[in-house]
Order: C-alpha cells, then sequence, then structure tokens
C-alpha cells in the first residue's frame, strides 16, 4: 500500500501524533532505551520547538499511521546550510499499531519524494548518537553519516541523503 505525506491541515492531529509519541516513549521505555520526557513531545513543545505549519501526516489509504516534523531551516543541528536546497526532518513516528509492517522506508522514500518535488537535493536528520538500531535504519536506507556532536546536551549523529 502507497504510504503519503500529507501536511496537517487540522489542530486535532497534533493531538493524535502527541499521542503516537507518547505510545513510542512508553514502548522505548519498555525496551530499556528511554528517548524522549513527555513533556518535550506536548503539541506546545512541539509547536514551540518546529512551528505551526511543520506537522505532516504520514498516512496509508486515508488512515493516519504516524506523523514527522519537516523544515526548511534547521539553524540548530545545521546551522551551515544557509542554501534552500534542503528538508530537515524530526521526530519521525509511527503509531504501535502500524511499526512492526515495513513501512519506515516507505515513509523515508516518501519524503525523498516530497524533496524531489520541492526541487531540493538534500534530505537531512539528526538522531541520538548512542542508538545503533536507529543510525543503522537510517544507514540502510542510503543516508551518509555526516557528524556526531553534542548539541545542547544532546549526543547528535547527523545524516544526510542526496535526493537528485
Amino acid at each position: 500500500m502507497p504510504i503519503s505525506l500529507t501536511k496537517s491541515t487540522h489542530p486535532d492531529d497534533w493531538r493524535t501524533i502527541e499521542g503516537f509519541l507518547f505510545e513510542a516513549i512508553e514502548r522505548l521505555e519498555g525496551a530499556g532505551i528511554p528517548l524522549w520526557e513527555r513533556e518535550e513531545v506536548s503539541v506546545s513543545a512541539l509547536q514551540k520547538a518546529y512551528g505551526d505549519d511543520s506537522l505532516y501526516l504520514v498516512k496509508e489509504e486515508d488512515q493516519i499511521i504516524g506523523g514527522v516534523f519537516i523544515l526548511e531551516r534547521d539553524a540548530l543541528f545545521w546551522p551551515q546550510i544557509t542554501a534552500d536546497d534542503s528538508l530537515f526532518f524530526h521526530k519521525l513516528v509511527i503509531g504501535d499499531a502500524f511499526i512492526t509492517r515495513g513501512i519506515g522506508h516507505r515513509v523515508l522514500q516518501a519524503m525523498v519524494d516530497l524533496v524531489k518535488s520541492e526541487g531540493r537535493q538534500w534530505l537531512r536528520c539528526d538522531c541520538h548518537g548512542d542508538r545503533p538500531r536507529l543510525r543503522n535504519f537510517y544507514e540502510s536506507f542510503g543516508f551518509y553519516f555526516i557528524d556526531r556532536r553534542e548539541i545542547e546536551g544532546f549526543d547528535a549523529a547527523l545524516y544526510e541523503y542526496p535526493c537528485l
């Protein structure tokens, strides 16, 4: 089934994605690899961090199965990128009911398609540097590891994917 990315236009979408992020917190804590605190992924914190127009819904046949925050600039993690040649994504999440279905790479491909449709060259992201499974996920898709550094107390591994 095809995966699509749709820019959120409804305030309720934020609560849906907040719920998926809360599921991810519980799942990761249960696996002994905590990542976020609930306060970090509340609707208000997400809107403050990424802006009101950054939320994209991950859909499969019109059903919301996840979300991702996509930005045109990322001064915190990528201050050296000043050209309009990239999209940056954060907090890609798939709801627990859908995570074991091999959706991850299909979502990344949908983001690559979005980058191409906007005439941009790069898809860039960061992830926790001490998450080998997550880093392997990005690398298995074809992302290139660029750097690992501490940014505001966060161990960040930076990745980019050439789209054109």
